[in-house]
């Protein structure tokens, strides 16, 4: 298992659950996750031929980049070269870079953005003038928010360009075109078996408007959109799938509504979704994607799964400070109490945090269970201001 983070630690205790011997491997020894591991090695999880030598060493069975987008690649390198269950890696690397994505999007007919890879100011102007002087800045790998801005006729390009490109290992970044979403950005996972999509659930995305607004703060189960809409995105998918030759694993998907009414999507990520989001589908659907996803990946199948049952209102809210500082203590109001599940604070007096700008500012996480519908968007859209204090020193 490629990554030992606290979001990891549910898949990594369901492995053990099942039976599986267990080990973790990446760059930081002190993730909480290995704790729970068989055994952990200190090898970056981004070192394709490294984690290949120690798979090789190991004689390991399967390979999983739960919850991690940068390890996505490395799992499907390793898989490839060992024979193990696995997707083609050069399917992987398209679906990895935003660039590549996009056409691959436009040579299928796929609804997509306009885009182009720019590399300075004056190329960044250009595109901005033919996108109506707004659109977004992104590096082509990376993950969590990190390097993305909105970039219109008053702003900074050289200072935002530079940013997103410290972000990205390929030192590339993408211009895209803001396109004018309908409702709410939607976020789940898709479970994909035999090159057919076996389930799918997606959520609500509710960011953190106080800062930049492109920062996702919470996802809410069940989703805004209506059956058409998603049945209209599972058929985009299954010809983008289909066209890469992509046979099994779950991916993360981002996917917004056009003014015209049509899916479009935003983001792939190989891999489950982040921030316990298996965990609430599971709360949500009956549907055990967290384990489905591991058995897949170890050759055995989707097993120890239920029939997905959607019922019930469930979200996760990322804890998190729209300022930095010395943390002191973070309180929950009774209101707010009596809807959590799940409650997990990563840091402790005394230490510095900063404000959320991107995933790294990821100060803990809470599971909620709502009341109902209304309930639930109620509060989130209230950005639960009134019921979780971040005190500062």
């Amino acid at each position: 298992m490629l990554g030992g983070s606290d979001i990891q630690i549910s898949a990594i205790k369901r492995a053990k659950e099942l039976g599986y011997y267990v080990i973790t491997a990446d760059y930081l020894p002190g993730n909480p996750g290995h704790q729970y591991s068989d055994e952990y090695h200190d090898v970056s999880t981004t070192d394709l031929d490294g984690i290949l030598e120690l798979s090789k060493k190991l004689k390991i069975n399967g390979v999983s980049s739960y919850a991690s987008d940068p390890s996505a690649l490395t799992a499907s390198y390793v898989g490839e070269a060992l024979n193990l269950e696995c997707n083609p890696f050069k399917s992987i690397q398209i679906l990895s870079d935003k660039i590549t994505f996009r056409g691959a999007q436009k040579s299928l007919g796929i609804p997509y953005p306009k885009f182009a890879e720019v590399t300075n100011a004056h190329d960044a102007q250009a595109f901005l003038s033919e996108v109506n002087n707004a659109c977004i800045v992104k590096p082509v790998d990376s993950s969590g928010s990190k390097g993305i801005h909105k970039v219109d006729s008053d702003s900074d390009v050289s200072h935002l360009l530079e940013d997103s490109l410290s972000f990205s290992r390929a030192n590339k970044i993408i211009l895209e075109e803001f396109i004018v979403r309908v409702g709410f950005l939607m976020s789940g996972d898709v479970l994909v078996d035999n090159g057919e999509i076996v389930f799918q659930c997606f959520g609500d995305v509710h960011f953190n408007e106080s800062v930049n607004g492109l920062v996702p703060r919470s996802i809410s189960l069940p989703a805004s959109k209506d059956k058409t809409f998603f049945d209209n995105l599972t058929k985009q998918l299954s010809k983008l799938f289909k066209s890469l030759n992509i046979v099994t694993g779950a991916f993360n998907i981002d996917v917004i509504e056009t003014p015209n009414g049509d899916p479009m999507v935003i983001d792939i990520g190989a891999r489950n979704g982040g921030n316990m989001l298996n965990d609430i589908i599971q709360y949500h659907t009956g549907f055990d994607l967290i384990s489905a996803s591991l058995t897949q990946c170890m050759g055995d199948g989707i097993v120890n799964t239920n029939e997905s049952n959607p019922q019930g209102c469930y979200s996760h809210y990322v804890l998190h400070s729209d300022k930095s500082g010395i943390f002191n203590k973070v309180t929950f109001s009774d209101e707010i109490e009596k809807r959590i599940i799940y409650k997990k604070v990563n840091i402790s007096k005394g230490d510095k945090i900063n404000r959320f700008i991107n995933s790294g500012c990821r100060l803990g996480l809470l599971l909620l269970k709502y009341q109902d519908f209304d309930d639930m968007h109620t509060l989130l859209t209230s950005n639960l201001r009134d019921h979780v204090s971040i005190k500062f020193d």
